[in-house]
């Protein structure tokens, strides 16, 4: 939910176009190798609402052709103008048009129902959930294998919700539609493409 009050913009990436590059290759690289931590390589003040490793995802991937979904706990009007100054996103009221979704950790996950799933002939116009949390785990929570694994590995992230990997688990039987996922905690990201397959 928006504030009444806005605080100065803070700044967005020190060199918009040699920092958009390296966390390009964060990003690639997280969704080439799932469920693995990489840290990102930039230096930024977020606005209150958002993680450091969710404004460089959407500075790096966001532009005025895809709007985005902030949840109510990281909706503020800090968010909002950071955005739509710094990356030109369109941001949303209403969740099922949106590209990117930003929700937080603590939030129920049925939200991510409304989400577009894309369709089979064009499954590329799905939604990317970013997932704020309090940190990233590698080596515990449940095992994940599939495109990008040279052997099943776990990843977790601290106080998940209940129901996050069984709808992660039922994203992957609609490949090739289905939602990517990408998790975040500080500067720290992770992520879990729609092929990814999970022992729940």
């Amino acid at each position: 939910m928006m504030t009444s009050e806005t605080a100065p913009l803070s700044a967005g990436f020190e060199n918009s176009v040699l920092d958009a590059t390296a966390c390009f290759r964060v990003v690639l690289d997280a969704m080439s190798r799932p469920a693995k931590i990489h840290s990102l390589p930039v230096s930024i003040s977020p606005p209150r609402g958002l993680s450091v490793g969710t404004v460089a995802v959407l500075l790096t991937l966001g532009d005025m052709d895809t709007p985005v979904w902030l949840a109510p706990e990281c909706d503020t009007a800090e968010a909002r103008a950071y955005l739509r100054f710094h990356a030109g996103c369109p941001i949303l009221d209403d969740p099922e048009q949106a590209v990117f979704a930003v929700v937080s950790v603590e939030r129920d996950l049925s939200i991510t129902e409304e989400l577009s799933l894309g369709s089979a002939e064009y499954p590329d116009r799905s939604a990317t959930v970013i997932l704020e949390s309090e940190g990233l785990i590698e080596g515990e929570g449940p095992l994940f294998s599939g495109p990008g694994f040279d052997k099943p590995r776990r990843f977790c992230v601290e106080e998940q919700p209940a129901s996050l990997w069984s709808r992660v688990a039922i994203n992957q039987t609609l490949f090739p539609r289905g939602l990517d996922w990408i998790f975040t905690s500080d500067s720290q990201l992770a992520a879990l493409p729609r092929s990814t397959k999970v022992e729940v």
